[in-house]
């Protein structure tokens, strides 16, 4: 059953921001009054862009007189994830565990850091169903709701542009041929299909921005000025001959629109063949226009010839009734911008076919403490019953009380004694833990130098060098040292390999940190890089470049920081400006005849993502 109740609509665009209180009219709304504020802002400004959307909703809160109402905010559908997720029709009572598993393989955030609703669609085929995922990052979310909450409103609900504007087509139109709505906005054009059964949407590059990004550059022009040129001048040309009674300028500006309008008709051609050939639906008979873009002049007119459809304006207000403070002329020229703060509305009154709400963090607390209130109540009454029985139980006789009393005391001191006796067995738990836990870390260090060594033969196998050592380097600053100093290295090994090999008494393990120089051992000692040395093998009388070529290929290629699995934080631009700080060569010249000459030794440290623990060393161990 419809609820057409007074309803206070926000929609915060990439480039505006827009406020409607609809009332409610006979069988349906009244648009009472509205606002708009445009945001224009070159993308370098975009850190401010939350400041001037603030100052926006103030002004149109006050404009309007909603201070304090509850509103129904819609984002843009630029900054929401939108993914549509088949089910099996199974076990579909629990469908919200499936969607909340679904959301964290299509989603590319951790689920922690996301804010998502979702509405089961119509079937698609026996034995599977589909949901819609609307999901948006909750720092975005909170961030939006901090402004809305500052102007100071409440927030009621959070729906997004596309499902918003899709309620509002169906409010005004019955139309039963499958039809596209495309919503130019600033950032992205909204491409939605709709016909009996099916509801597809994808959002592309090519809007607002783009054209004004493409007069820019046309025109040397800043983003601010190009997008003041498009408004107060621009056009669309339609070719054949179009531009000719126009000045240069004036052409120039209507070939570069219409350039850029034809990426947008080219990326919706190929929406149009994606949802045939993927979703198996149907062309569309009809397009409508809506968005700051289609007020082009002759948009209309270049995307029905683009496109071979017949395009129309859409007209969200259709329905509804106009109040007297709404100036029937600005309506007129805004109407194709309504459309989503229209469809929130619908949605409040439960008229909508889409029901999407993204709940802000600070709405979410404020939800579950009202659905508290109601145990609360119960709670009360419950104290207040048991506050009677006590004072029925006041008025038994004396030494009923008294032998009561006497009982309880005996309780109490039984119960006293079990609870000192569960203290201790806590403590002891908490000892036991703590030494669990010391010796996991131990295990979790023992296995990282497991990995370490079992990426490097996974990754550096090559037939043209081997490895010969291979020591962990304590607190070693990889751009504070050069390989070409050997005292660096040697001075911050953990395992001296060269020890081990010439047998001498002197152990192979450093006396950390007593041979680490005092800029290191003000430092807790850690594992921080690995010192790997080896030989290539070269022909001989060659300067061996191609040799030291494959081992900087090797480590660029596999062990990039940017490689999820990588172990190493190599950053390729740093390497190759610093060299001598990760490689170091020594051909047979430089080693004076201890080397042969077909063979060349490279020393190299590979600087560790996370740095390996060092355990601590018992009283008098080494």
């Amino acid at each position: 059953m419809a609820d057409y109740k007074t309803t206070v609509a926000l929609e915060i665009g990439s480039q505006s921001v827009t406020m409607g209180v609809f009332t409610p009219a006979g069988r349906g709304f009244a648009l009472s009054r509205y606002a708009r504020r445009d945001i224009l802002l070159d993308p370098v400004e975009e850190g401010m862009r939350m400041e001037y959307v603030g100052s926006a909703i103030a002004e149109m809160v006050q404009e309007l007189k909603v201070r304090g109402s509850e509103v129904r905010n819609v984002v843009s559908g630029q900054q929401v994830f939108m993914r549509f997720i088949k089910l099996p029709a199974i076990d579909m009572d629990n469908i919200a565990e499936q969607v909340g598993y679904e959301a964290q393989q299509h989603i590319p955030f951790p689920l922690e850091d996301i804010i998502y609703s979702y509405q089961e669609l119509a079937d698609r085929e026996e034995g599977e169903r589909e949901v819609l995922l609307v999901a948006i990052k909750k720092d975005v979310l909170d961030g939006l709701n901090s402004q809305v909450e500052a102007a100071p409103l409440k927030t009621r609900s959070v729906d997004c542009a596309i499902t918003s504007l899709y309620n509002a087509f169906r409010a005004n139109y019955e139309e039963e041929e499958p039809v596209m709505l495309l919503d130019i906005g600033a950032k992205t054009t909204d491409i939605i299909f709709a016909e009996a059964g099916r509801f597809f949407t994808r959002s592309v590059t090519a809007a607002g921005a783009f054209i004004t990004n493409s007069i820019a550059r046309e025109f040397n022009m800043s983003f601010r000025d190009a997008e003041k040129f498009k408004i107060e001048e621009g056009v669309v040309s339609l070719g054949n001959g179009y531009t000719d009674s126009m000045s240069e300028q004036e052409a120039a500006l209507a070939t570069t629109i219409r350039t850029a309008m034809s990426r947008l008709s080219s990326e919706v051609q190929r929406t149009i063949n994606h949802y045939r050939a993927q979703y198996k639906g149907n062309p569309p008979t009809k397009v409508y226009i809506c968005g700051g873009g289609a007020r082009l002049p002759f948009a209309l007119e270049f995307l029905e010839s683009a496109l071979n459809i017949p395009v129309e304006y859409l007209n969200p207000v259709e329905v509804l009734s106009v109040g007297p403070k709404v100036d029937e002329a600005e309506l007129e020229q805004d109407a194709l911008c309504l459309g989503p703060i229209v469809g929130a509305a619908i949605t409040g009154s439960g008229t909508g076919e889409f029901n999407i709400d993204l709940v802000p963090t600070s709405v979410g607390k404020d939800r579950a403490e009202k659905k508290l209130l109601p145990m609360v109540a119960i709670a009360g009454v419950l104290a207040l019953a048991g506050a009677g029985a006590y004072a029925g139980i006041a008025t038994m006789k004396a030494s009923e009380s008294a032998a009561m009393l006497a009982k309880a005391a005996r309780v109490d001191s039984s119960v006293a004694q079990l609870n000192d006796q569960i203290s201790n067995v806590e403590q002891k738990y908490k000892n036991e833990m703590g030494q669990i836990a010391k010796f996991a870390d131990l295990y979790t260090m023992r296995s990282a130098y497991v990995d370490v060594l079992k990426q490097l033969s996974q990754k550096a196998a090559s037939i043209k060098f081997w490895f010969n050592e291979f020591s962990p380097l304590i607190n070693y600053d990889v751009e504070a040292n050069s390989l070409t100093d050997a005292a660096d290295v040697k001075g911050t090994k953990l395992i001296d390999m060269n020890r081990s090999r010439s047998n001498s008494s002197e152990s192979a393990m450093n006396a950390a940190p007593d041979e680490v120089d005092v800029r290191k051992r003000n430092k807790a000692p850690k594992v921080t890089a690995i010192y790997v040395s080896g030989f290539t093998i070269k022909r001989p009388g060659s300067d061996g470049l191609a040799q030291r070529d494959a081992i900087y290929n090797l480590v660029a290629q596999n062990f990039d920081e940017r490689s999820a699995d990588s172990l190493f934080s190599y950053e390729n631009g740093k390497v190759q400006s610093n060299l001598n700080h990760y490689f170091q060569f020594i051909d047979s010249k430089a080693a004076k005849g201890k080397l042969p000459d077909y063979v060349e030794k490279f020393m190299m440290v590979m600087p560790l993502k996370t740095p390996i623990e060092i355990p601590e060393q018992s009283e008098g161990k080494k």
